[in-house]
């Protein structure tokens, strides 16, 4: 079971998962914010230092554990894969 022309390489997924990092942390520091009143959190003062502390740390978790957990998910799912269900290309 090759699947080396339609998996991506890992350094395409690590840049995916920070892009996925930074947008998952504008919306929740911007959501978490939002819900306890802009102006009582801080406004644009405190949405920059959460981001400023948030996001970095989110970029250590993946790029500790996307190197050893994406390939390991990937040959999970291709193994558990339905009979007749082929990759589908991206």
């Amino acid at each position: 079971m090759t699947l080396a022309r339609n998996t991506p390489s890992s350094k395409t997924i690590i840049l995916v998962g920070l892009v996925g990092c930074f947008l998952t942390s504008i919306a929740g520091i911007t959501g978490a914010m939002l819900l306890s009143g802009w102006g009582a959190s801080g406004g644009w003062s405190e949405w920059t230092h959460r981001l400023a502390l948030g996001y970095p740390c989110s970029c250590v978790v993946v790029l500790s554990l996307f190197p050893v957990m994406v390939p390991q998910l990937n040959q999970f799912f291709e193994k558990n894969r339905p009979p007749g269900e082929e990759s589908t290309p991206p």
